[in-house]
């Protein structure tokens, strides 16, 4: 039996259930990748995502080469590229992941599922991450999350992959970004602050953040400053399947233990106990990463619908020079914009202040949702489409199952970068001002710095108003029941074991949590 495995967001060898799925089966197996130019040009596709790709690829590449096996990398959309393919290897099988990716991916899943069941092919998909596909309700998840992910051990890398002789296809090398998309670049990108994503950065920077930063990571990601280092710093390699988060949950088990027998021997307890609780705090935002990518995979329409309908008369300002404002960080608001020019130029922004950029551009300055997730999602490097869409929404207020917050830019500025070292790093303009002076920017604007765009304390009870209003009414109420009970957290208190390891926590997911020190 000749198959495929089709490599889509799992550039990895290691813990990879589909490869060794195809691995048990098939006779000769094939990796290949394809670069899609429907999809990296999408809308919603930058040249962060892009690159990510294209180094994860040659890193992929090296370790197949290592065992022996070669890569087919082929430019084509699909079912286009696999008609091609299939007649020049008479493949009858494909191997990949289940994919919960944007309106643009599902759509050619969609076509090549046709083109198989036409072409008699035979195409498996497996799961590699706690979203269920065809989930009918969220009351058993917490179960089939802890069989997946806590109780059963990572597959290890193979050894060796049985291939045909597939030299004369002379389809391997990897192009570069600038040949293969030069209109997705952009000046303002600094490379060398953009994070490497390749199954071997994965596993370095999981060992240096379970060893290492993970001391100073409760307490320390809510800042813009310190999340470089004190973050995981893990999510583009989930995002791109560079390591798993089977693999992930082990190690971090693993920490735990380490640290539990530090505490009973008696060595460095209040060090131990410190670690220990920012491992837990960072096991709980594992857990919550899959309650939102399966909101995408169970309501494909809310990449272009408010999850909650009642949300869809919400009035917004259509002003294309407040976006463009907002997305280059012109708007006068000195925190703000530099989140957003530090995004431009890294790819990286902590999650407390991209919830802040979202809260204040929809409450602030009433850009509607959907007009801007697409030009912030070509802003991170580790976009994940079911996370971006989800938070989008919860930060516009629109789910109307969580508190309505809403976050003042002047108080996460004297929050988290009180002498304004931060602001000063990306908004040259303000270097020469005192933070004192920054933070009354706004009622008291300082030359070479472009004014506050809008008065945002009265835009915010506008839309506050608005929100409330509808959040109210009975059509609003009703509607909330309903995704309530279809998208609402299942998860409970108790902790669950894998192996002997110390117990996970898998938290009730509400707002507060995501924002916790």
């Amino acid at each position: 039996m000749r198959a495929l495995w089709w490599i889509k967001r799992d550039f990895r060898l290691d813990d990879n259930p589909a490869l060794q799925a195809a691995l048990a089966s098939c006779t000769y197996l094939i990796p290949v990748f394809f670069l899609e130019p429907r999809v990296y040009l999408a809308p919603d596709a930058s040249a962060f995502h892009l690159q990510a790709q294209l180094t994860a690829l040659a890193d992929l590449q090296s370790s197949l080469r290592a065992i022996g096996a070669e890569l087919l990398v082929i430019k084509a959309d699909l079912p286009q590229g696999f008609i091609g393919l299939q007649q020049q290897l008479a493949f009858t099988h494909i191997y990949s992941h289940e994919e919960t990716g944007a309106g643009i991916t599902y759509q050619r899943d969609i076509a090549v599922a046709r083109w198989c069941k036409q072409q008699n092919i035979m195409w498996y998909e497996f799961p590699q991450s706690g979203v269920i596909r065809r989930l009918r309700s969220r009351d058993n998840r917490s179960q089939i999350i802890a069989k997946r992910l806590l109780d059963s051990e990572p597959l290890p890398p193979p050894t060796h992959i049985p291939q045909p002789d597939i030299r004369h296809l002379n389809t391997s090398a990897i192009p570069p970004l600038d040949a293969l998309a030069p209109e997705l670049l952009d000046k303002r990108i600094h490379w060398p602050s953009v994070q490497v994503v390749s199954e071997r950065r994965a596993q370095r920077t999981l060992d240096s953040f379970l060893q290492e930063r993970s001391l100073r990571y409760r307490g320390g990601i809510s800042s813009p400053n310190k999340a470089f280092l004190c973050g995981s710093r893990l999510s583009p390699h989930i995002a791109w399947g560079t390591v798993s988060l089977r693999r992930i949950f082990f190690r971090l088990h693993q920490r735990l233990n380490e640290l539990e027998d530090e505490q009973e021997s008696g060595v460095d307890n209040l060090l131990a106990q410190r670690w220990q609780k920012s491992l837990e705090s960072f096991s709980s935002r594992l857990f919550w990463r899959d309650h939102f990518v399966q909101r995408l995979e169970s309501a494909s329409y809310m990449e272009f619908s408010a999850l909650n309908p009642a949300y869809e008369a919400l009035e917004y300002t259509q002003d294309p020079a407040r976006l463009a404002a907002w997305i280059n960080g012109e708007t006068g608001f000195p925190l703000v914009d530099a989140c957003m020019r530090c995004l431009q130029a890294t790819g990286f922004l902590n999650f407390r202040m991209r919830a802040m950029v979202v809260n204040f551009a929809c409450f602030g300055l009433h850009i509607h949702w959907r007009d801007l997730q697409y030009p912030l999602a070509r802003l991170f490097t580790d976009y994940e489409p079911g996370i971006h869409f989800s938070q989008v929404q919860m930060q516009a207020a629109i789910v109307g199952i969580n508190t309505i917050r809403v976050y003042s830019p002047l108080k996460q500025l004297m929050d988290q970068d009180p002498d304004c070292q931060f602001i000063k790093r990306w908004v040259p303009e303000l270097r020469p001002y005192s933070p004192e002076q920054i933070a009354c920017h706004e009622t008291m604007p300082l030359p070479g710095y472009v004014l506050a765009m809008v008065n945002a304390e009265h835009n915010i009870r506008i839309m506050k108003a608005r929100i409330s209003h509808i959040r109210s009414s009975e059509p609003g109420q009703e509607s909330a029941r309903q995704v309530l009970l279809k998208h609402g957290s299942r998860l409970k208190q108790k902790g669950r074991k894998t192996g002997g390891a110390s117990s996970i926590t898998a938290p009730a997911i509400n707002q507060i949590d995501l924002f916790g020190d």
